[in-house]
């Protein structure tokens, strides 16, 4: 795996809601400079639940991969079906979406 690449202290930032099965979540995105996904924070408003706890801990990881190089449609893809998948790919760019094969 490839170092990781340090986020600068100002970046841009998305955050929007979104449902996945009768749940309702909130997504902060930031970018590199260049337009690329940098890291996500994913919550469900529940404070202190479980299903809070898991939808936090499950952006860490991501975060991370996409900080060492790990493109975010192949992040997505890895994570099919579940609210993170859903995140990222409300946070990708348009033409990041193409799926890998």
């Amino acid at each position: 795996m490839s170092n990781r690449e340090h986020l600068p202290s100002r970046r841009e930032s998305v955050s929007f809601n979104f449902i996945h099965q009768d749940r309702q979540y909130h997504a902060t995105a930031t970018r590199y400079s260049d337009g690329r996904l940098a890291e996500i924070f994913l919550d469900c408003g529940k404070v202190g639940s479980a299903v809070q706890q898991h939808a936090e801990a499950t952006a860490v990881l991501p975060s991370i991969a996409l900080q060492h190089g790990v493109d975010a449609s192949t992040l997505a893809h890895a994570v099919k079906g579940g609210p993170l998948a859903t995140a990222i790919e409300l946070a990708m760019p348009p033409h990041d979406l193409e799926r890998p094969q």
